[in-house]
């Protein structure tokens, strides 16, 4: 049977094949597709796992219910209520089942040509059996790839805690800021704590660090495969750390026979999971590049730098790495950035209340790890930069750091050693932070539960023969789409001509990438 690890780079690297071989041309996609595959077969025969010590099996079937659970209410397969976020999600899922790859929407001899340029990886497994399917069994692809991803998550945070996955699920479930006190002290007219299916995370305006339960309910495409990036290069980064002094014998012996040290390419593997996480989530990647850093000085010795580097692995990084890059840059929505100034009263408030003072609590038993002191940082100067023309920087540039304060809080938590007066306030902490994903959860089970069982007629949404050319802002999210349980306002992208499309649609006709590399 495949460990965890190999299953999970299975995972990660199947969607980059997928995309090499439905966006760029078979010239090109053919040699790059060799050498992908075999820096996969490398892995799958080669990659090792720490056995585990800790026995997962009397809570393995309440762990395996609430990830299920978590799932189901996140709207992901169109089984519960849609938060408006979703209206982009499904259309992406549409659009990549209905056109041919690469997905163009206009492609005259002269004039825009207009293509699909956005963070499309998480969906095409989905997509590829949607396109001998039907929108149903798309869906449910969907909920079983993403369901998938979530376990390889919440087993590996079990494995690297030293506790059950149950435990680890539900601290990552809840895992939040202390957005109840941002709302109770600084918002004005929305959100309210009562009734509690508001969207708490909105409390700050524009600044917003989003729990992980609201990423998984409104960003799910780019949440998921960041955490698995995320979750791989810390275990990585520990195996590294602590030698192979908890190496089995029998799996040293296999690496001897094969000529192969078991810490010899952590390096190549760690740099390979970023440019996946670029892949994926290219603003999540940002944030998740000075821990990157950290492991590669930590893990170099410079005397002899590139000594047991794996040159399949590097490449197959830089090939991922170049071709997002260049996919993504074709289009230039979300090219403009810069610095946005903070009233000190404001961001003090902010960083405090989404991780500050958790972070602060953690530093008697932390300052001395420089992930913490990263980790700060990160927290304090995310606010003020600003790329594209929303907040989505803030709110994606932060899943790292905010990974990593979850990573270092479960440390501390699961450590039987650790002193009870550190442990109360990180408790008293962790139950005010639990409210923001409780109420997340609430609204979705409120309006699944008002949807199937309160109103009198409830039909699917049924697009209008007219094309759809712009989609109203989001307002309050417990009142979205009403009548409807899914968030499928829009039938497709091709028509639309608002500014939130633009982050989706691209004239390419001038791009690197449509002029030299993309299938036409």
């Amino acid at each position: 049977m495949k460990s965890t690890r190999q299953l999970s780079f299975l995972y990660l690297i199947l969607p980059f094949i997928l995309f090499l071989f439905g966006w760029v041309r078979l010239t090109i996609a053919i040699p790059l597709a060799i050498i992908i595959l075999f820096t996969l077969y490398k892995l799958l025969i080669a990659n090792y796992q720490l056995p585990s010590t800790v026995n997962h099996q009397p809570s393995t079937a309440y762990w395996l219910l609430i990830t299920a659970l978590w799932l189901f209410l996140s709207g992901i397969g169109g089984y519960a209520f849609q938060n408006w976020d979703h209206n982009w999600r499904n259309v992406v899922l549409r659009d990549l089942m209905n056109f041919d790859w690469p997905v163009y929407y206009a492609q005259p001899e002269s004039g825009p040509v207009k293509m699909l340029v956005y963070y499309v990886g998480f969906w095409l497994p989905s997509a590829l059996i949607a396109k001998f399917t039907n929108w149903q069994v798309a869906n449910f692809a969907l909920f079983i790839w993403s369901l998938l991803g979530v376990l390889l998550v919440t087993h590996q945070l079990g494995n690297f805690f030293k506790t059950s996955n149950l435990k680890a699920t539900i601290l990552f479930l809840f895992f939040s800021g202390l957005d109840v006190l941002g709302t109770l002290f600084f918002a004005k007219d929305y959100p309210t704590l009562l009734p509690p299916i508001t969207h708490l995370e909105t409390w700050a305006g524009n600044l917003q660090y989003s729990s992980f339960t609201t990423q998984l309910f409104w960003v799910f495409n780019q949440a998921i495969p960041a955490w698995l990036c995320i979750t791989l290069i810390v275990i990585l980064s520990r195996e590294a750390a602590k030698g192979l002094s908890n190496v089995a014998p029998e799996t040293l012996t296999a690496l001897r026979r094969m000529g192969r040290s078991a810490q010899s390419d952590t390096r190549s593997e760690i740099i390979l999971l970023w440019s996946l996480c670029f892949f994926f989530a290219p603003l999540a990647s940002v944030g998740l590049l000075p821990y990157i850093i950290i492991e590669l000085v930590k893990q170099t010795d410079f005397k002899s730098p590139f000594k047991n580097l794996h040159w399949e692995k590097l490449l197959s990084a830089v090939i991922i790495f170049l071709l997002s890059f260049f996919f993504f840059t074709a289009n230039t929505a979300a090219q403009s950035r810069g610095f946005q100034s903070l009233p000190v009263d404001k961001f003090l408030a902010f960083f405090l209340l989404e991780g500050g003072v958790l972070w602060l609590v953690l530093a008697p038993s932390k300052y001395k790890d420089p992930h913490w002191i990263v980790t700060g940082i990160l927290l304090a100067l995310i606010p003020f930069i600003q790329l594209g023309s929303d907040r989505d920087f803030v709110m994606r540039a932060s899943i790292a750091p905010l990974f990593y304060l979850m990573l270092m809080t479960g440390e501390t938590i699961f450590d039987k050693s650790a002193p009870r007066r550190l442990l109360i306030p990180v408790y008293c902490l962790l139950i005010l932070g639990s409210l923001t994903p409780i109420y997340e959860i609430n609204r979705s089970i409120y309006r699944t539960y008002d949807y199937h069982f309160l109103q009198d007629s409830c039909a699917a949404c049924d697009f209008s023969s007219d094309p759809i050319t712009k989609l109203a802002q989001p307002g309050k999210p417990e009142e979205e789409h009403p009548g409807s349980l899914t968030a499928d306002a829009l039938p497709t992208l091709q028509f639309m001509t608002d500014e939130l499309s633009q982050n989706f649609i691209a004239n390419v006709r001038q791009a690197f990438f449509y002029k030299n590399i993309a299938k036409r």
